[in-house]
């Protein structure tokens, strides 16, 4: 009648050196879908200690740096990918977008415009090329880039919405003139999506 109740005992913690790289990059998949940066960086660093790791791990941990804003290894990361895969959209979309946030538009520009010549409706890099380019204040061509993301992306693509925002604020700056200002509000020219290292766009 008194015995312990059965499940009560805890199995032991699994050590991330007892896991094999492709156990760890499982885990590290399910700790990302979770949000758990902190998790997956822990596996995928055990993985990239290894002479040869897998490709798959290069990208992951740039994305998981990128969001960390450690900008510097999230390019190497990137860089190392692509030096494999060449021709990896998302990829070299986000190498881009790190270079970007960095402050080093024309990298960013060069890259996005390359991407672009392979896949012309890719939307984050359609949207981010328009953003940097009205940045610079080439508003035509910035305006051309967020047209082509709205007739080739889907209404319900996170990037068409803020296209249509961006393609808005530009139109209602250019009636008011610079001289007013936007009204002391938020500069629409710096408002981002927030995911722009998700795999799926």
């Amino acid at each position: 009648m008194d015995r312990p109740m059965a499940g009560k005992t805890k199995s032991p913690a699994v050590k991330t050196e007892d896991l094999d790289k492709e156990e760890l990059l499982a885990l590290a998949r399910l700790d990302i879908e979770r949000g758990d940066l902190e998790a997956t960086l822990i596996k995928l660093k055990r993985v990239l200690s290894e002479a040869s790791p897998p490709e798959e791990a290069l990208a992951m941990a740039g994305r998981v740096y990128a969001q960390l804003g450690l900008r510097e290894r999230a390019k190497d990361l990137f860089q190392r990918y692509l030096d494999q895969r060449p021709d990896a959209i998302n990829e070299s979309f986000q190498l881009g977008m790190v270079h970007f946030e960095s402050g080093q538009a024309t990298q960013a520009k060069k890259i996005w415009e390359g991407l672009l010549k392979a896949a012309p409706t890719h939307p984050p890099a359609l949207y981010y090329h328009g953003l940097l380019l009205a940045q610079e204040g080439q508003i035509p061509q910035a305006k051309q880039s967020l047209d082509a993301l709205l007739k080739s992306a889907a209404a319900d693509n996170l990037y068409f919405g803020r296209a249509k925002e961006l393609l808005q604020a530009l139109e209602t700056q250019a009636k008011a003139g610079s001289a007013s200002g936007n009204g002391g509000g938020k500069d629409p020219l710096r408002i981002a999506p927030k995911d722009p290292y998700k795999t799926e766009h």
